[in-house]
């Protein structure tokens, strides 16, 4: 009888130390920040930081498209981008996490993502023609893809939609007849890879004006160091462009009022210069 009561004791003291052993190692995990097993009908939210440079991110700058904005999978958006001039604006709230936010003129924003994640980002088309740049890399000056569609001609007032998800970025699509369906697709314009990529550089105008008796000789060059100039556009108005295709002529009596750009190879475009400028 004395056997069997010692062998329940060193029985129960060995059930006691498990224990003490089990709840010692929760206690420990706990303090270490490492969870056990969380709760499977919790959806954990991803932390709220700045798009890093040494991960792959998107670089989307859209010019010419208003109301933008950006949501994730867990329905966070930003505060859509206005004026009542160009409906974009210098103040924006971001409340989108790892994604960044820049108006970089009055028509022009930058928006930065990481890869991999999932995002949709949205505008209205104002009836002007609209440039999207989409650049994937560590940093947006050495990208390793690009993609661009350039003077985009979209209806006014259409809602325009591109999506970014772990395996890339679908194509361009907008609701053409504003019934809330996605069903249109725009084809980008130029996409590049490799060195063709990298060239982020625009090409740089130049005016060079001579008086000859009573005229004015207006000639437009443009230099770019990368892929090439494609094309150079001029205005006299700084609304409407057209190619230039040679030298302009004016009254020497009367000063002109030359502005130009030009676009080189992979799509880079300068910014307006005048001559007046120069």
């Amino acid at each position: 009888m004395g056997y069997v009561s010692n062998r329940f004791c060193f029985t129960a003291l060995l059930l006691i130390f498990s224990v003490s052993s089990i709840v010692a190692a929760s206690f420990t995990n706990a303090e270490s920040g490492h969870l056990q097993e969380p709760d499977p009908g919790k959806k954990e939210k991803p932390e709220t930081k700045a798009p890093a440079e040494n991960q792959l991110n998107y670089y989307v700058t859209i010019t010419g498209g208003g109301y933008v904005t950006v949501a994730d999978d867990f329905g966070r958006t930003n505060t859509p981008l206005l004026t009542s001039v160009n409906e974009i604006g210098s103040v924006v709230a971001s409340r989108v996490p790892n994604v960044s936010v820049e108006v970089l003129g009055e028509d022009t924003v930058q928006l930065v993502m990481p890869a991999g994640q999932n995002y949709t980002l949205s505008f209205r088309c104002g009836g002007q023609p609209v440039g999207i740049a989409m650049i994937e890399g560590e940093n947006n000056l050495t990208p390793l893809r690009a993609v661009r569609y350039i003077d985009l001609v979209l209806p006014a007032g259409a809602r325009a939609m591109l999506r970014f998800a772990s395996k890339g970025v679908e194509p361009l699509r907008y609701d053409q007849d504003g019934d809330g369906i996605y069903e249109s697709i725009a084809v980008a314009t130029l996409v590049a890879t490799g060195a063709e990529a990298r060239d982020v550089t625009p090409p740089v105008v130049k005016f060079e004006a001579r008086v000859t008796g009573a005229k004015t000789k207006v000639t437009i060059k443009a230099a770019d160091s990368g892929s090439g100039v494609k094309t150079i556009y001029y205005s006299l108005d700084n609304k409407t462009y057209r190619p230039y295709v040679g030298a302009l002529l004016f009254e020497a009596s009367s000063p002109p009022m030359v502005y130009a750009f030009a676009d080189d190879r992979v799509g880079n475009r300068s910014s307006i210069s005048s001559l007046a400028s120069q």
